[in-house]
């Protein structure tokens, strides 16, 4: 008897259960430990895997997933902690005017005590402050930098590893549950609806963001200074984040902005309403009208309902924090998809075909 005949006893295929359990259950509590490092690098995977494939096309599996992480993802993260610098720069000098109004929210005070501060504090006043003070607060802030950028880099080598080997993956997958399952046609259009969601999630967040920089800076070089914005960067990167959330999209941002500068004009005389007017005018056609009228649906397509989406990101982000802005849209198209091809015929006990039999216009297709 050959080995593919043999098959285990039933005395035999319990521990062998078993083994199969404990492994299991050891993955998943890795998984659970990182769990958002692995929901961030699933992000990237499908945020990027529309580039990999057009350079697929033309280089090498390896080659085609190392630049597109180059040309895309890690210019992201530079771009985006570039301006989480200047914004923080630019708010930092200002927390103390406004402390009174953040204090109950954020803690004005720890900010505002930073190791380069608390240095030159040192050199003027050696006997006031000690060097192991510093050196233990600068620490404090090293630890906090050295584990975002781990986060930020396992996330980067799992996205990494999926685009070099998401074809045999997929392959595998397809002879273990099947082509033409329900399993593989289910799985198929999760995938579908994950790049749709979160590739079009990426180019809008970056698309806002750069338009309300240049938006609010350009008005502070036109605006007197008294209706000048007082931190165009910081409020620029939050434009651009709420491009996350469907329907709501800058109007977070820039509503109570334009209203913060109109009421200064209203209450000053010499000041003129047409400032903020006509940044309002500027806002709403570049950031906000154009945006979710013509890019969105041409890069978006035909993709799962949007109040579900928003609900998505707001309850995700509420229950699980800040990967939640990432987990909430995993679970809702995991649910949506359930919904459209699986829960009507188990419900009625019929054959689970694979095919959409509810909610036809909720998300993509399987093949």
């Amino acid at each position: 008897m050959s080995s593919r005949e043999w098959i285990p006893s039933r005395g035999e295929r319990v521990p062998l259960w078993g083994v199969v359990l404990v492994l299991a259950a050891v993955v998943g509590f890795a998984v659970y430990s990182f769990i958002g490092t692995f929901v961030l690098g699933v992000f990237i995977y499908y945020g990027v895997r529309p580039v990999f494939r057009r350079l697929d096309r033309v280089l090498p599996e390896t080659a085609a997933a190392i630049l597109t992480l180059l040309l895309t993802a890690l210019p992201f993260f530079a771009v985006a902690g570039y301006f989480a610098l200047m914004g923080f720069h630019e708010l930092l000098p200002r927390l103390r005017s406004y402390q009174a109004l953040l204090q109950p929210y954020v803690n004005v005070d720890a900010l505002l005590q930073q190791p380069v501060d608390e240095f030159v504090a040192y050199l003027q006043n050696p006997s006031r402050y000690s060097v192991t003070s510093i050196i233990d607060q600068a620490q404090r802030f090293f630890g906090l930098f050295s584990s975002i950028l781990m986060n930020l880099v396992l996330a980067t080598l799992f996205a990494f590893y999926l685009l070099k080997d998401g074809k045999r993956l997929r392959e595998w997958f397809a002879g273990f549950a099947g082509d033409g399952s329900a399993t593989y046609a289910y799985a198929t259009a999760v995938d579908r609806d994950l790049e749709t969601m979160y590739f079009s999630t990426v180019l809008m967040v970056f698309v806002i963001a750069v338009a309300a920089e240049v938006v609010y800076h350009g008005y502070n070089m036109l605006a007197p200074h008294a209706l000048g914005i007082p931190f165009p960067t910081v409020l620029a990167v939050a434009t651009g984040l709420a491009a996350l959330i469907p329907l709501v999209v800058g109007k977070i941002v820039y509503l109570p902005l334009v209203g913060y500068l109109g009421y200064t004009a209203a209450t000053t005389p010499e000041l003129s309403l047409l400032f903020p007017v006509g940044l309002l005018v500027v806002c709403f056609l570049f950031l906000d009208f154009i945006p979710m009228t013509f890019v969105l649906p041409e890069i978006a397509g035909r993709g799962t309902h949007v109040g579900l989406v928003m609900f998505a990101y707001i309850v995700g982000s509420m229950v699980f924090g800040w990967y939640g802005l990432f987990l909430g849209p995993l679970v809702l198209v995991l649910s949506v998809q359930a919904v459209r091809i699986l829960l009507k015929p188990l419900v009625f006990g019929d054959e689970v075909t694979g095919d959409v039999n509810t909610a036809e216009d909720m998300g993509a297709d399987p093949p």
